[in-house]
């Protein structure tokens, strides 16, 4: 194998797995292999794939061969030893290996760094080489075969896109306080210095943005997204950065981080924010979330666009890339997703583009259907009767927004709003919460207000029915 086989077989296996373990920079892993294995000729690189000289220690379990090494433990004096050496299958799980490697606490400020010297410096420091020359000769070998190259890339994009911080939290799910997998989350966050204001969590803190700012840390974007444990305090950082979105009521995409504060059931909400998540997906005006601590676990959580619990969103500033399913199949008419469209579910300019391409529609016939129904060319597809009682449950909003709303299905917004005040005077209607205790169940809280389920899920707009959480204010009239 020649030195550049050896460099591209290596750049791909380090190009596959860094990003996943949060790591940024490829050269300087790429010469620390050259440098460990001895272009993958050493003994133990060749026979054992071990090419970083990665010892057992106290943790592995895997196998391990004991062979001699040299350790510069004073400058400019070798000290021969014996040692346990990991050993791998195959060269893949031996750069694997690396990357688990660094997964112990004392290299965790490796996470983020975007310098091949300062991530050297870095290494070397937290106690992964003893030779004096370590940075130096790696250094020299990243400029003599120009490995930033292999940075440029993929080692700064890497990381760094929402689908890799989704993939975090999308590998977190089901760890909970019940199987005490929580723990890991905390643990990691703990372990990334400075502490946002010098806060160890504990145990049995609540860890929702623990979690947000965890996924950040192993994905290698605390640059992009800060770390904090507070909700409020996370919107501080937020601003900062220039990325947070003070609307509760627009479509997010993916990676974006939403804020809640349960103490506000409408728009716009700027009260207290109190929970935390990331958008995983958009599908029409479905929201899914996958946060921590949701009933004590990570979860998804789906919420309709516009929902008035939601405080506001950032929008962390990604690379582009990511992962988007294939040839997606369009799951409703093209009336319908114009009139979508209008109402807002997609955004506009090359947001919305984008995520009418992802759900399988062409923009272009989208677009036309949305200009012929803005004409006129519209028939309404429900009774005014039917929509009145949707106004009443808040799924055309409020004010310019619902006449819009309104007008896009074919209907008089004048018409419609005397048919609600006429309802509304009529049965005497007034707005009353339920704040949801610890066993409540939606069928029970119904019972109790002489409702029903069906009509607390228009209400709220609940998702799913089966899903509510203590603190929750249900509207119940």
């Amino acid at each position: 194998m020649t030195n550049q086989e050896f460099i591209e077989q290596i750049a791909a296996y380090v190009k596959k797995y860094a990003a996943s373990f949060g790591i940024c920079v490829h050269s300087p892993v790429i010469a620390q292999a050259i440098l460990e294995s001895g272009w993958g000729k050493s003994k133990l690189a060749s026979t054992y794939h071990n090419y970083f000289g990665l010892k057992c220690g106290t943790k592995w379990t895997g196998k391990s061969v004991n062979m001699t090494t040299q350790e510069e433990y004073e400058p400019g004096t070798l000290t021969t030893i014996k040692d346990n050496f990991r050993v791998y299958d195959s060269m893949e799980e031996g750069v694997k290996g690396y990357f688990e490697f660094i997964q112990l606490a004392r290299y965790q400020n490796l996470r983020g760094i975007t310098d091949p010297k300062k991530y050297l410096e870095t290494i070397k420091s937290d106690g992964y080489a003893t030779s004096s020359d370590y940075v130096q000769n790696n250094m020299r070998l990243i400029e003599q075969y120009n490995l930033t190259q292999y940075d440029k890339k993929g080692g700064n994009t890497m990381g760094r896109t929402a689908q890799d911080v989704l993939n975090v939290m999308r590998s977190w799910i089901g760890y909970s306080e019940v199987n005490g997998k929580h723990k890991q989350i905390i643990d990691l966050y703990n372990s990334h210095k400075p502490l946002a204001r010098g806060y160890a969590v504990k145990y049995s803190d609540e860890w929702c943005d623990t979690t947000v700012s965890a996924a950040a840390i192993k994905a290698g974007v605390v640059d992009l997204i800060g770390t904090e444990c507070g909700c409020e305090q996370h919107i501080k950082i937020f601003i900062s950065k220039g990325i947070w979105i003070e609307d509760g009521t627009i479509i997010p995409i993916p990676g974006d981080i939403i804020l809640y504060n349960w103490d506000d059931a409408t728009q716009p909400n700027d009260g207290y924010s109190d929970h935390i998540g990331f958008v995983e997906k958009v599908v029409g005006n479905v929201i899914t979330v996958i946060e921590g601590n949701k009933n004590e676990a990570v979860a998804r959580r789906e919420i309709p666009v516009g929902w008035g619990y939601v405080r506001g969103y950032a929008r962390p500033k990604y690379a582009s890339g990511g992962t988007a399913p294939s040839n997606p199949t369009p799951s409703k008419t093209l009336d319908e997703i114009a009139r979508e469209v209008i109402k807002g579910v997609y955004g506009n300019g090359s947001d919305r583009s984008k995520a009418l391409q992802a759900l399988g529609y062409d923009p272009n016939k989208v677009q036309e259907r949305v200009n012929e129904i803005l004409k006129g060319n519209a028939t309404p597809s429900k009774s005014i009767s039917q929509v009145t009682k949707e106004v009443i449950a808040g799924k055309y909003g409020n004010g310019s927004d619902r006449r819009a709303k309104l007008a896009a299905e074919g209907f008089d917004p004048d018409a419609v709003q005397a048919e609600v005040n006429r309802q509304l005077k009529g049965s005497g209607t007034s707005v009353a919460y339920y704040k949801v205790q610890p066993g409540d169940t939606l069928s029970g809280i119904a019972q109790q207000y002489g409702t029903s389920v069906d009509r607390l899920v228009q209400l709220n707009g609940i998702a799913n029915k089966n899903l509510i959480y203590v603190g929750q204010k249900i509207r119940v009239k």
